[in-house]
C-alpha cells in the first residue's frame, strides 16, 4: 500500500471518528411516498372539478341556449299543425255618393221613374275565416316537425358532449395540479438533500478530506434546488389557478389534495382495441349530434320540395256587418253570413325556387354526413392512441417504482460511502440527480395514468351518463 492511499484511509478514519454525529446533518424524514399521502380531512378530488367544471363550462352555456333556440324553432313548426285562424275587423266611412235607381215605364205607356236606394256611410265588418292546408298535412308540415324534432335532439346532444369535454378538461387540469403539487415534494425533498450534503462537505472540507471546489460544487447544487422549488412552486400555484378558472370559484382560497397520486390503479383489463372503436362508435355523443343534424336536413330538403305540387286548401269564413256586403239593399243593421270552399293554388315559377333550395339543403346534409365519416375515423385513431398510452403508462409505472427504489438505495449507500470518506462529491451528487430524476419520473408515471385512464374512458365514451347513452 502507498503512502498516498495509506494517507487518504487515515483521513477518512478521522472524518468518521472525529466528527460526532450530531454534527453531520441529518437525512430528510420520510420517503417520497410518506411525503405524498394527503393530508387527513379529505380535500379537492377529481371528480369534483369534472362536476363543477361542466356544470359552469361557458361553452356548454352556449350550447343551452342553442337548445331553447330549437326549442322555440320546434313549437314553430307544431303550431303548423293547428288550421289557420284569420280575424278580421275593418270600420270604413264612405264619401257621400247619390245612388238612384232608374226604373222604366208600364207597358201601358205610362213614364219611367227613380228609385234612390240608400247609403250606409259608416260600416262595420268583421270576419272569421278558417283555412285548412290539406297538401301542407301531408307534404310540408310533418317533416318540418320531424326536422325541427331533430335539430332539437342533435343541439342536446352537442350541449352533453360539450359538457363531457369541459368535465374531461377539468379533470386533466386537477391531474396536472396534483403532479405539480408531488413536484414541489421533490424539489423540497432535493433542497433538503442539497443542504445536507453541503453541512457535510464543509465538516469533510474542515478535516481535509475534500477539496473547496467539492464544496463549491455542492453550494451550486444548493442553488439549482432552490431555483427548481421555486419553478415549481409557482407552476403548481399556476395548476391551481387553472382548476380554479375551470370551475370558476371566485374565492381564494387555498385547495387540499382530496386524491392520493400513490393510490395503485387497476390494470386495464385486456380487451380488443377494435370492439372498443367499436363501442366509441356507438356511445359518441359528438356522432349522434351529427347523425340527427343530418336527418333533420334531409326532413327540411322534403318540405321544401312540397313548393313544387299544387297547394289543396279547405275554407270558410263567417262574416258578421253593418252592412253586410252579401245584401243588396243596404240597412244601418248588423247581418251575419257565411261561405265555405275548397281551393286549388300552384304556381310553376315556385318550382325555379324550391329545386335549387332544396339541392342545397341536400348538399349541406351530405356535407354533415361527410364530416361524421371524418370524425369516425378521427374517434377510431383517439381511441388507439388513448389505449397505447394507457398500456405505456401502466408499464412505465411499474418501471419508475423500481428505479425509484433503486435510486433510493444506491443514494442511501453512497451518501454513507461519502460520510465515510469512501466516495467523493460528484459521485453523491450523481447519485442524488439520479434520485430526484427517479422521484420525478414516479410522479410522472402516476399522473401519466391518471391522464390515460380519463382520456381512454372519454374517447370510448363511458363518461356517457346512462341516462343518455340509452336513448
Amino acid at each position: 500500500m502507498n503512502k498516498k492511499t495509506m494517507s487518504r484511509r487515515l483521513l477518512s478514519i478521522c472524518f468518521a471518528t472525529l466528527i460526532p454525529t450530531s454534527a453531520l446533518a441529518a437525512e430528510p424524514q420520510g420517503t417520497l411516498d410518506e411525503r405524498l399521502a394527503p393530508p387527513p380531512g379529505g380535500g379537492l378530488t377529481a371528480d369534483q372539478v369534472a362536476s363543477r367544471a361542466q356544470e359552469t363550462s361557458f361553452d356548454a352555456a352556449a350550447r343551452r341556449e342553442a337548445i331553447v333556440s330549437a326549442e322555440a324553432k320546434l313549437e314553430q313548426a307544431r303550431a303548423a299543425y293547428y288550421p289557420r285562424l284569420t280575424l278580421t275587423a275593418r270600420y270604413t266611412h264612405l264619401s257621400p255618393v247619390n245612388q238612384v235607381l232608374p226604373l222604366g215605364g208600364s207597358m201601358m205607356g205610362g213614364g219611367s221613374s227613380n228609385v234612390t236606394l240608400p247609403v250606409v256611410y259608416d260600416q262595420i265588418f268583421t270576419q272569421a275565416g278558417l283555412t285548412i292546408p290539406i297538401t301542407d298535412y301531408v307534404l310540408r308540415v310533418s317533416q318540418s316537425y320531424a326536422s325541427a324534432s331533430r335539430n332539437r335532439r342533435a343541439a342536446v346532444l352537442d350541449e352533453q358532449a360539450t359538457r363531457l369535454k369541459a368535465a374531461l378538461d377539468g379533470r386533466q387540469a386537477y391531474y396536472g395540479w396534483l403532479r405539480a403539487r408531488a413536484q414541489v415534494i421533490v424539489a423540497e425533498r432535493s433542497l433538503e438533500q442539497a443542504r445536507g450534503h453541503l453541512v457535510d462537505a464543509h465538516h469533510a472540507f474542515d478535516v481535509g478530506t475534500t477539496s473547496k471546489a467539492d464544496v463549491l460544487r455542492v453550494e451550486s447544487q444548493v442553488a439549482a434546488a432552490e431555483l427548481v422549488l421555486e419553478q415549481s412552486r409557482n407552476l403548481a400555484v399556476l395548476m391551481e389557478e387553472q382548476i380554479r378558472t375551470a370551475m370558476h370559484d371566485p374565492s381564494k382560497q387555498p385547495y387540499a389534495v382530496g386524491e392520493d397520486l400513490r393510490a395503485d390503479q387497476p390494470l386495464s383489463a385486456a380487451q380488443d382495441v377494435t370492439s372498443l372503436e367499436a363501442e366509441a362508435i356507438d356511445r359518441r355523443l359528438e356522432l349522434r349530434a351529427l347523425d340527427e343534424t343530418a336527418w333533420s336536413l334531409r326532413e327540411q330538403a322534403k318540405s321544401t320540395r312540397a313548393g313544387n305540387y299544387p297547394r289543396l286548401d279547405l275554407f270558410g269564413d263567417v262574416i258578421f256587418a253593418n252592412p253586410n256586403p252579401r245584401y243588396f239593399i243596404q240597412d244601418n243593421t248588423f247581418k251575419t253570413t257565411w261561405d265555405v270552399g275548397v281551393q286549388l293554388i300552384w304556381s310553376p315559377n315556385d318550382i325555379l325556387t324550391t329545386g335549387p333550395q332544396s339541392q342545397d339543403t341536400e348538399a349541406r346534409a351530405n356535407q354533415i354526413e361527410l364530416q361524421k365519416a371524418g370524425l369516425r375515423d378521427s374517434v377510431k385513431l383517439q381511441v388507439l392512441q388513448a389505449y397505447q398510452a394507457l398500456k405505456e403508462a401502466e408499464v412505465a409505472v411499474q418501471t419508475a417504482k423500481r428505479g425509484l427504489a433503486a435510486a433510493e438505495e444506491g443514494y442511501r449507500v453512497r451518501r454513507e460511502l461519502f460520510r465515510n470518506g469512501r466516495a467523493t462529491t460528484v459521485e453523491l451528487l450523481d447519485s442524488q440527480g439520479d434520485l430526484t430524476r427517479e422521484s420525478t419520473n414516479s410522479i410522472n408515471a402516476r399522473a401519466n395514468l391518471l391522464f390515460a385512464k380519463a382520456n381512454l374512458l372519454h374517447a370510448i365514451g363511458r363518461d356517457v351518463p346512462q341516462s343518455v347513452a340509452a336513448r
